[in-house]
């Protein structure tokens, strides 16, 4: 009798401790060790990641998101059109909670993926699409093309100064009629070579557009052409001339020859835009950033630009900010475009 007792004692033992262990086991599976990380992701521009410009500000924003936000997060690099609905629908599909759509030409493809993933949040930089899961990213270009306009026309002891541009859109338009409004305030009479390479994604292209500008005497040529205007910086080494760079600091690539940079914060765009998710107030619509934002201004570094230049450029970007000076930001602006009496 007492040997079946101790029997039974030990089977519900054995069945309590089974049972206790089970539901651990149970918890544990429910209650992950860490924490899913967000994924944040974002699908490139044909000029990809490496272009020392657009791209590569959008990547360093996610990498801001990392180090403020804890998040993952992941690129796919678009070397054709074809490509940008593919790679933003693969994100999407991998739970990337935002995916973000860099340049104007995928603005098109994301109004498609959107669409067809509304459970998605996605970031359009330089576009605009009518969803309620899509922040439109707008920049004011035309506000910091318009001082570094200036600043080349003061600089140029030849009274011509250039423009190079990828592709001939809305942005690269509005870059271009910012910079023309620019230099004309800062001298009426300078001539502005304008030529577009049909690509942002050729370094020779942009070489081959820049040469015939600086030999026709333009001793300043900005450049709004991603991997393209690479090409520019390397013709302004090669002549020993002057070349301003774009949306980051390019001193860095030709220290004696990047007068400038116009730069353009898309970084603090998509840092802002990862905020939202995260925070949990992602709110579809239209952002727009421009000097008073903190989001656009031109670059000093190397010391290349007078004092007395950079004084000036100083003295009109206050004037925008105020309202005084509104930079055309359509050709058709600039058409009627009347140079303020300063």
């Amino acid at each position: 009798m007492k040997k079946m007792l101790k029997a039974v004692l030990l089977v519900l033992l054995i069945t309590i401790v089974a049972s206790g262990l089970w539901a651990g086991g149970a918890k544990d599976a429910d209650t992950p060790a860490a924490e899913k990380k967000l994924v944040m992701a974002m699908v490139t521009n044909q000029s990809g990641l490496g272009d020392q410009s657009f791209n590569d500000a959008a990547w360093e924003g996610l990498g801001q998101a990392e180090v403020k936000y804890g998040i993952e997060r992941k690129v796919l690099e678009s070397r054709e059109q074809a490509q940008y609905v593919p790679n933003l629908s693969t994100l999407a599909e991998q739970g990337a909670s935002l995916v973000v759509g860099v340049g104007f030409m995928i603005k098109d493809a994301v109004a498609e993926t959107a669409e067809m993933y509304p459970d998605i949040y996605f970031g359009m930089v330089d576009g605009s699409v009518e969803l309620p899961n899509v922040a439109s990213i707008h920049f004011k270009e035309n506000e910091g093309a318009f001082l570094v306009g200036a600043i080349a026309a003061k600089v140029t002891t030849t009274g011509k100064i250039g423009f190079v541009g990828g592709m001939s859109t809305p942005v690269t338009n509005r870059f271009e009629a910012g910079y023309r409004a620019g230099a004309m305030t800062a001298d009426p009479n300078v001539e502005v070579f304008v030529s577009y390479a049909g690509t942002f994604a050729d370094a020779a292209k942009g070489e081959e557009m820049a040469n015939p500008q600086y030999e026709q005497g333009a001793e300043v040529v900005f450049q709004v052409a991603g991997q393209t205007g690479l090409g520019v910086i390397n013709a302004a080494k090669k002549k020993g001339l002057f070349v301003i760079g774009v949306d980051r600091d390019q001193n860095y690539l030709a220290p004696e020859n990047v007068l400038s940079s116009m730069i353009k914060r898309v970084d603090i765009a998509v840092l802002n835009a990862v905020g939202m998710v995260v925070d949990g107030n992602f709110k579809g619509g239209h952002y727009y950033y421009g000097i008073n934002e903190g989001a656009i201004d031109f670059a000093t570094t190397g010391n290349l630009i007078p004092k007395d230049i950079v004084d000036y450029a100083n003295m009109l970007k206050k004037k925008i900010v105020s309202g005084e000076i509104k930079p055309p930001a359509t050709y058709e602006e600039l058409e009627s475009f009347t140079p303020p009496a300063l």
